[in-house]
C-alpha cells in the first residue's frame, strides 16, 4: 500500500506542479520509482530506511529500502523542487508552478533514528463521545499527512485501564498508506491479568508491605500463573490487532505502589518485576508464533536501571524522563538535575545492548500546563545526544491539535532533528515565513519567549512548584523576570495582523497567567505561609475561551479544564 501511495502522491503534486502528468513507473517489490522512463531499470535497492534519488538526463529514479523509506523520497524530491508542508495548516502548503527546468543533485539519505514518531493518550479522543470524537478525526488525518511528509514512520496509542479500546480503527487505512507502524499498549499490566480473578486467586495480584493482597496496582511477578496468564492475553491483543507493529507493557501509573511486597517478590526491585512481566510476555509472543518488540518502562519508579534480571533479546527500554529538567539538554555538565537521568540511560543502553528508546515530553500540554514552552536548542542538543548513544527510537509525546498550536518550534525540531541535525534559528525562521512581513519579528518574539521560559521548565509539572527553599528562590527570580517580557511580547503579537498571531497572544496571556499564579505559590511558600492560588488559574484559564477550536483542539477545549480541577484537587488534598 505505501508503494503505491508513493506513486500516487508523486503523480498528484506533479500534475500541479507541472500541469501534465509524467510516466511513472514502480519496480514490484524493489521500492523503486522512475519518472520520465517506460521501464525502470533494474538496481539494488539500498538497505532499511535509506533512500536515493538519483537524476538522469531523460529521469529520475528514487530507490529505497522499504516502502516507508520510497515515500520519504517522493516527498524529498518533491520538498526539492520547491514544495513546503505547513504543521498546523493543510491548506497553506506550497506547492510552486514549475515553468523551467530544476536542477537536481543526487542525494541519499539515512534517518538519524530507525524509529521516529508519536505518541498520544486513547482517552483524549473521547471515543465514547460522539459529539467530541468525531470532531477531532479530521485533525488527526491532516496530522498523519503530515507524518507522512516529515518522515516519521511510527504512532503509539497509550491505553490505561480505564480504557475501552487499545486504537482509532477510523484512522487505520491513513496510517497504513503512509507505512507508518502503530503501536499499542501502555498502561495494561492491570488489564492483562484481569481484576475479575482476584475473588478465585488473590495470590496473582500484589501484596502490600504488610503481606495483605489486593487488586490494586499491577501482579505478583513471582506467580507464574499471573505471568502466564498476562502473557495469554497479550498473545490474544496481538492476534486481534495484527498490525500491532510493538507491545508496549506499562504498569499502573503511579509514583509508589502498585508492585508487590510479597515474601518471594520482597528481593526483587520494582525494576525486576517490571522486566519479569516484560520477559514472559516476550516469551510468549515468541512462542505463539507472532513475537513482536515488547517495550519495559523506565519511568517513575522504574526509571533507575536496578535491574538483576537478564532482559529477553525481543524487550526493549522505554526511557521515559517526565520531570527532567527541560531548562537544561539531558546531558548538559552544568545541569545537576539531569545527572540522574543520564546515568540512568547510559546504564540502560548498557544493559539491554543499545535496546533502548527515547519517550520524550516536548509536547506534553500537561507537564507544561498548556503553556508555550519553546525548547528547540534542548531538542536539538538532545537528539544530538541520543545519536551519539546510538539509541535506536524516539517517540514525542503530544496532544493534537493544542499541541501543535502550542508547541509548533518543538514538533519542527523534533521531526528536522529525527532525520539529522538541526538548526534552532532556522527552525523559528521557516514556521515564521507563513507571516509574511511579520516573519522576523514572530521569530524574534518567539526565539525571546524560548530564552525566558527555559529558566522556568526545570523541575517537573509547571503547576507544582518546588518546596525547598533554595529552588523555590531560583525559580521565582526566573518568573519574575518572564511575567513583564510575556505581557510585552503579547502586545507585540496583538499589534501584528493575523488571526494566527493574535491568537498566540492570547496563548502568551495565558501563559503569563499561569506564571503569576506560580508566582504566588512561590512567594507564599517562601513566607511560610502557603496558600491556595487557584483563582488565579481560573482567570488565566479564562483567557482560552476566546481561542477558536481550530486553534487550540479538543484537548484545548474539553481536556486543559480537566487538567486544571484535577491539580487544583490534589492541591486541596496535600
Amino acid at each position: 500500500m505505501p508503494t503505491t501511495f508513493a506513486a500516487e502522491e508523486l503523480q498528484r503534486y506533479l500534475q500541479r506542479m507541472i500541469g501534465v502528468q509524467p510516466p511513472i513507473v514502480g519496480d514490484g517489490g524493489a521500492h523503486t520509482l522512475v519518472v520520465g522512463a517506460p521501464v525502470p531499470p533494474r538496481a539494488l535497492p539500498p538497505d532499511g530506511e535509506t533512500y536515493i534519488i538519483e537524476p538522469e538526463p531523460s529521469r529520475i529514479m528514487l530507490r529505497a529500502g522499504s516502502s516507508r523509506a520510497l515515500l520519504s523520497a517522493v516527498y524529498a524530491l518533491l520538498e526539492r523542487c520547491g514544495c513546503r508542508w505547513s504543521l498546523d495548516d493543510p491548506g497553506a502548503e506550497q506547492v510552486p508552478r514549475l515553468d523551467g527546468k530544476v536542477e537536481l543533485e543526487r542525494i541519499e539519505h539515512t534517518p538519524r533514528f530507525a524509529v521516529r514518531g508519536y505518541t498520544s493518550d486513547i482517552m483524549t479522543w473521547h471515543y465514547t463521545q460522539p459529539e467530541h470524537f468525531h470532531s477531532r478525526l479530521n485533525d488527526d488525518r491532516a496530522f498523519i499527512d503530515w507524518m507522512g511528509k516529515s518522515g516519521a514512520n511510527a504512532f503509539l496509542y497509550i491505553r490505561h485501564p480505564f480504557d475501552t479500546q487499545l486504537t482509532i480503527p477510523e484512522l487505520l487505512v491513513d496510517f497504513q498508506r503512509r507505512g507508518i507502524a502503530l503501536e499499542y499498549g501502555g498502561h495494561v499490566i492491570p488489564l492483562l491479568v484481569p481484576r475479575e480473578l482476584y475473588r478465585e486467586h488473590p495470590d496473582y495480584f500484589p501484596a502490600s508491605a504488610d503481606g495483605a493482597r489486593s487488586d490494586h496496582g499491577n501482579l505478583c511477578s513471582s506467580n507464574a500463573a499471573a505471568l502466564a496468564t498476562a502473557s495469554r492475553n497479550a498473545v490474544q491483543y496481538v492476534r486481534d490487532y495484527p498490525e500491532m507493529s510493538v507491545v508496549h507493557i506499562w504498569g499502573a501509573d503511579l509514583w509508589h505502589g502498585g508492585w508487590c511486597h510479597c515474601a518471594d517478590c520482597a528481593s526483587f526491585s520494582v525494576q525486576d518485576q517490571s522486566l519479569r512481566v516484560c520477559n514472559a510476555v516476550a516469551r510468549g509472543l515468541e512462542e505463539a508464533g507472532v513475537a513482536r518488540p515488547v517495550c519495559y518502562l523506565a519511568y517513575h519508579d522504574t526509571l533507575d536501571a536496578d535491574l538483576t534480571v537478564h532482559p529477553h533479546d525481543n524487550v526493549v527500554v522505554e526511557f521515559a524522563p517526565r520531570e527532567r529538567c527541560y531548562g537544561h539538554a539531558l546531558n548538559d555538565p552544568a545541569c545537576a538535575a539531569n545527572r540522574r537521568y543520564v546515568a540512568a540511560l547510559e546504564r540502560y543502553v548498557e544493559l539491554f545492548a543499545g535496546r533502548v528508546r527515547l519517550f520524550e515530553y516536548y509536547g506534553d500540554a500537561i507537564l507544561f500546563f498548556g503553556c508555550s514552552v519553546p525548547l528547540t536548542a534542548v531538542i536539538a542538543a538532545d537528539m544530538d545526544y541520543y545519536a551519539r548513544l546510538g539509541v535506536p527510537g524516539i517517540t514525542m509525546l503530544q496532544f493534537g491539535t493544542y499541541s501543535l498550536w502550542a508547541y509548533p518550534l518543538n514538533v519542527l525540531a523534533f521531526a528536522a532533528a529525527s532525520q539529522g541535525r538541526c538548526e534552532p534559528a532556522q527552525i523559528r525562521q521557516d514556521h515564521c515565513t507563513q507571516f509574511g512581513p511579520h516573519a522576523a519579528a514572530a521569530a524574534a518574539m518567539f526565539g525571546e519567549v524560548e530564552r525566558l521560559l527555559r529558566p522556568v521548565a526545570t523541575y517537573g509539572d509547571i503547576r507544582r512548584p518546588p518546596a525547598a527553599a533554595d529552588a523555590a528562590r531560583a525559580l521565582l527570580a526566573s518568573v519574575e523576570r518572564a511575567l513583564p517580557a510575556l505581557e510585552r511580547v503579547s502586545e507585540q503579537l496583538v499589534a501584528l495582523d493575523g488571526e494566527v498571531l493574535a491568537a498566540q497572544a492570547l496563548l502568551m496571556r495565558y501563559t503569563r497567567g499561569v506564571l503569576a499564579a506560580v508566582r504566588q505559590q512561590l512567594q507564599d511558600t517562601l513566607a511560610g505561609h502557603p496558600r491556595d492560588a487557584e483563582a488565579q488559574y481560573t482567570e488565566a484559564l479564562s483567557v482560552l475561551d476566546a481561542v477558536e477550536r481550530r486553534f487550540k483542539g479538543l484537548w484545548g477545549s474539553v481536556d486543559l479544564q480537566v487538567i486544571h480541577r484535577f491539580f487544583a484537587l490534589a492541591a486541596h488534598a496535600e
